[in-house]
Formats: structure tokens, sequence, C-alpha cells
């Protein structure tokens, strides 16, 4: 009877719809938070995207530049490379010439030694040596 009863019946309609009510409340509140973080979620995506293509950005700027400075180094290291030839084919020429000369020396100081009738070097030396102090202090008498 006490389950049947009208006011019974009524506080028990009166709780359910409040119950729903407050239900109905807090599910619109859920998808009013729900939105929000989604919107914050989208938000933070945005924003990470937006940040990992400016860091490619700046990445591929720099592997531009540092590109561009392997070039340099490239050509750099090409002039350098046909320079160095061209000074090895220099002295190259070089030390044939002294080669060349060297043998027309000892030519000559045999010479010399055959007309002197010395073979000794020593001796040689010294008497070219005197023959250079002589033309110098000549040279010095002369302009003076």
């Amino acid at each position: 009877d006490a389950i049947s009863s009208r006011a019974t019946v009524s506080k028990i309609e009166s709780d359910k719809r409040s119950l729903l009510s407050a239900a109905g409340s807090s599910a619109r509140g859920n998808d009013d938070r729900q939105a929000k973080v989604s919107k914050e979620n989208a938000d933070f995506l945005s924003r990470q995207r937006q940040e990992q293509t400016q860091i490619v950005s700046q990445q591929d700027e720099a592997l531009d530049q540092l590109s561009a400075s392997a070039q340099r180094l490239g050509n750099t290291a090409q002039i350098i490379n046909s320079e160095l030839r061209e000074q090895q084919k220099m002295l190259e020429a070089l030390d044939e010439d002294i080669d060349k000369e060297t043998e027309k020396l000892n030519f000559v100081v045999k010479r010399m030694g055959r007309l002197l009738k010395t073979s000794d070097n020593k001796q040689l030396c010294l008497i070219i040596g005197l023959i250079a102090l002589i033309v110098v202090l000549i040279f010095l008498v002369i302009n003076t």
C-alpha cells in the first residue's frame, strides 16, 4: 500500500524526473567538456603541426646553406689541385734545368782543371773566388 499510494508514486516520479534532468544536465555538461577538450586537442595538434613545419623549413634552409658551403669548398679544392699540378710541373722543369746546368758546370770545371793542369776541386774553387774578388775590387776602384 505504501508503495502504491499516490504520494509515493508522485514522489518516485518526481525523483525520476530530477534524476533524468540531472543526468541530462550532466550529459550536457559532459558534452560541453568533451567538446572543449576536443577543441583544445585540435588546437594543440594544429600548433604542433605548425611548429613541425617550421622546424622542417629551418632544417631545409640549414641544409641548403651547408650544401652551398660544400660546393664552394669543392670548387676551392679543385682550384688548389690544379694550382698544385701546375707548381709540380714547374718544379719538375726546374729540376731538369738544374740537372742540365750541373752537368755543364761539371764539364766546365773538368775543362778548367785540364787547362790549369790540376784536378783538385778546392784549388779550382779558390782560383775562381780570387778572380771574382779581383773583378769586384777593380769595379770599386773604377767607380770611386
